[in-house]
């Protein structure tokens, strides 16, 4: 088998997570089947039924309460599991007197969606507001080998990007350095030994992973802690890192006031993409656009991850590609690069460091380009070429409309010098910036290590210009 896992860090990459896997959901109810289930999804087999049940091969991470109205053991064999709805009667009586059960926070309803899923009811349309966690929508069983919270940060729903310490409102999961303190100190052995090792003994042999995070926040650092013990735990697995990015004070054509959360935002970027990056078999840096729901943005990413993953589960392994196969059609020249830097669908452009200006004598090179057509699958697959195909797009309900409609599309991946840019940029606002930092030398070594390796030719030494920060 060539099974993949996708770990999903934070609140919004959740949502991403949710959208792919309800779209392999919904490949299952297709015939002739053209994919093969098992590489995303674990089956549990019923020999008295004689029937097959699917469960996501996926390792999610959020903040306490963040997975909305889900229990954690909500659709195992009930007993006295407390789990219940928001309705009062649902709640379960103690069976001991002398018991008191205490609610840390305000109960959350089960969304329309979820109870018609439940019922087995006409499913309801969805929207931004009836779609605040990804747990509203999903479509297959989450339990707890797929699980992970954080202990003492409460998911905010007006600030889903940061849990709040202790629900107390007054310190935020902000910083770099308190996501990855709060990994290493509270996660990695358990994380490790326990839902981690669950999910590979399921596998016969992993192709790879997926790891799906924001990084200008506190997950940042708690992703770049998990990729270092991953990689010591898995040390030939192939590694692709998707990087969920906002706007900053250098992509934004009017930025305003300078202020410290704003130039935090861009110091956390700067660390966590780095430390990924180094840890990454391929980067792939997402624009996130804060201006859009957590749904509708998940939907929009989806059918660029989906696009890119569709490849690696054929049915016919003579048709097949896998993630390594695509790492080394874009890193045929040199390992060292391996920032995907265009993410384009059509006219649709996915690619945060494309929203990066490009510096005065920047030079427009491409290094490699790797298109994948889902459309017709050929007959047979040229190993030479560095065009893969996978099956159309078969999109959930749970996509928004509007980006449903296309499901014969091309992705276009590609690593070009924009990369130095950005890099360079990065390595200027360190050195202008970063007096007093202890990580400051390091980073000016690992941002100028980078960006080297995206240079083409000779370049102006003064080629920068970030005057206004």
């Amino acid at each position: 088998m060539r099974e993949i896992l996708n770990i999903g860090v934070s609140h919004r990459a959740c949502h991403l997570a949710t959208q792919f896997y309800n779209c392999r959901e919904e490949l299952l109810q297709l015939s002739p089947v053209e994919n093969d289930a098992q590489v995303f999804l674990n089956p549990t087999i019923d020999k008295i039924s004689k029937t097959v049940s699917y469960a996501p091969r996926a390792l999610l991470w959020d903040a306490k309460s963040g997975n909305g109205a889900l229990g954690l053991h909500q659709y195992e064999a009930q007993g006295n599991d407390h789990f219940y709805t928001a309705t009062t009667s649902d709640a379960p009586k103690p069976t001991n007197s002398n018991v008191q059960v205490i609610r840390t926070h305000p109960m959350i309803p089960k969304s329309q969606y979820q109870t018609a899923l439940d019922t087995n009811s006409a499913l309801p349309d969805l929207n931004d507001s009836n779609t605040r966690y990804w747990s509203d929508y999903a479509k297959l069983i989450y339990g707890p080998s797929n699980l992970n919270f954080l202990r003492d940060w409460y998911h905010d729903p007006e600030n889903a990007s940061l849990p709040d310490f202790q629900n107390l409102g007054q310190i935020k999961f902000s910083d770099f350095g308190v996501g990855q303190d709060e990994f290493i100190e509270h996660y990695s052995a358990d994380f490790l030994e326990e839902n981690f090792r669950w999910q590979l003994e399921k596998c016969e042999q992993l192709q790879g992973l997926n790891l799906i995070s924001e990084i200008e926040n506190s997950w940042g650092g708690f992703s770049s802690a998990m990729v270092s013990d991953l990689r010591d735990e898995l040390p030939k697995a192939t590694l692709f890192t998707w990087g969920f990015n906002q706007d900053d004070m250098i992509t934004v054509s009017r930025p305003g006031p300078f202020s410290k959360a704003k130039f935090n935002l861009l110091c956390n970027k700067i660390r966590s993409t780095v430390y990924l990056v180094q840890e990454s078999d391929l980067f792939f840096p997402l624009w996130s656009n804060t201006e859009i729901s957590s749904w509708r943005q998940a939907g929009e990413l989806c059918k660029l991850f989906d696009g890119v993953n569709s490849s690696f589960d054929l049915k016919d392994l003579n048709k097949s590609n896998s993630m390594n196969e695509l790492k080394w059609s874009l890193q045929s020249e040199e390992l060292s690069r391996n920032v995907v830097s265009g993410l384009e669908i059509s006219d649709h452009d996915y690619s945060f460091f494309s929203r990066v200006p490009r510096l005065k004598n920047s030079k427009d090179h491409e290094f490699a380009r790797c298109s994948i057509s889902r459309e017709k699958i050929p007959s047979e697959k040229d190993r030479n070429s560095n065009q893969f195909s996978a099956y159309e797009w078969k999109p959930s309900d749970t996509i928004p409309q509007e980006v449903a409609q296309e499901t014969i599309y091309t992705s276009q991946l590609s690593i070009t010098g924009q990369s130095r840019d950005v890099f360079r940029k990065w390595l200027e606002i360190v050195e202008r910036h970063f007096r007093y930092d202890n990580d400051r030398e390091e980073l000016k070594d690992s941002l100028g290590t980078l960006a080297s390796a995206y240079e083409e030719g000779f370049y102006d030494d003064e080629d920068s210009g970030d005057d206004d920060l």
